[in-house]
């Protein structure tokens, strides 16, 4: 079946490789163009990019799909289906329309839940036990289409973003390759979602990553989760910035009545700082402008007390 694979970022390359190594025949790749990245704002491809490129497979980089020169490109490739993997751009109907067998998504989580462009996050920040990929067909809705695979997986309690990306988009690989393989053989019954049962997550703003130590300390815990290792959920100590990148999954009780935000007697691992109910040891954080620094390490080398307050900017 021949194929075109439109995606930028990591699980599209994933995605990318484990196609070429199917039977199928990758005819285009459509990937975002090169963008400014890191401190110097070099100009660098995406993952898609430099693995078709690697793998030496015809690739177009198109400002936007809707350009003439892109709907030429993929109607010169004759796909007969195309594969959406995080483009990061809305796909016109009248493109994902057009092959035979229609357009298909990798989502990675359970559908209906987490509708948008941040499901992997937003399973953290719900606290999710167990979460999943979708294949779906493509529709002018956002992650509304009929499903065609969906495989789950369980959410271990340290899991972050990092490592719980690293199993959903091997798994979203894999089963685009089961589903292509479905609908060439006519195995698949499309099945549509369960509107009632939508939830949705749109794009992170940088206001989501400030805590709010007025919360649980397991709310907490989970949005430090859902931006670890990157970009790092963000607190004020001392009026600098700070990314709080781990915490412990145990919860302590202070010894003492002290506010949100405040410094508890120092555990172990780190300080333990309070929430709206229990004290969240901080494992490992990131001063602005610094490496990254154990908690122990922080109580010594800051001479941490207790009492001092993390805290959030007055405009997040």
């Amino acid at each position: 079946m021949r194929v075109v694979l439109i995606g930028t970022d990591e699980i599209g390359e994933i995605a990318l490789r484990k196609l070429n190594e199917s039977r199928h025949e990758i005819s285009l790749v459509i990937s975002q163009p090169d963008r400014p990245k890191g401190r110097g704002r070099k100009i660098e491809p995406g993952p898609v990019a430099v693995a078709a490129h690697e793998l030496s497979l015809p690739l177009s980089q198109p400002e936007s799909i809707r350009d003439e020169v892109a709907r030429q490109k993929l109607n010169e490739a004759s796909p007969d289906i195309i594969a959406v993997v995080s483009y990061g751009e809305y796909i016109p109907s009248d493109i994902f329309q057009a092959p035979k067998l229609g357009s298909i998504n990798v989502h990675p989580s359970l559908l209906p839940r987490w509708r948008g462009a941040s499901p992997v996050r937003y399973t953290l920040l719900a606290g999710d036990e167990e979460t999943g990929v979708t294949i779906q067909y493509l529709h002018k809705k956002l992650d509304a289409g009929d499903i065609l695979l969906q495989e789950k997986i369980t959410v271990e309690p340290d899991d972050d973003h990092g490592s719980l990306c690293s199993k959903l988009y091997p798994l979203g690989a894999e089963l685009l390759v089961r589903a292509l393989d479905g609908l060439e053989g006519g195995t698949i019954t499309p099945v549509p979602q369960d509107e009632s049962n939508v939830t949705k997550a749109p794009k992170i703003e940088k206001v989501d990553l400030w805590l709010d130590w007025t919360k649980s300390a397991k709310e907490v815990r989970n949005r430090i989760r859902a931006f670890s290792p990157t970009p790092g959920a963000r607190t004020l100590f001392r009026d600098k910035d700070y990314k709080i990148l781990t915490a412990s999954k145990e919860f302590m009780e202070p010894d003492t009545k002290l506010e949100s935000g405040q410094i508890a007697i120092p555990a172990d691992e780190g300080p333990a700082v309070m929430c709206a109910d229990k004290a969240l040891v901080i494992t490992s954080l990131q001063p602005s402008g610094k490496k990254p620094i154990n908690g122990k390490d922080f109580i010594n080398g800051y001479r941490i007390e207790t009492g001092e307050i993390f805290g959030k900017r007055s405009d997040a």
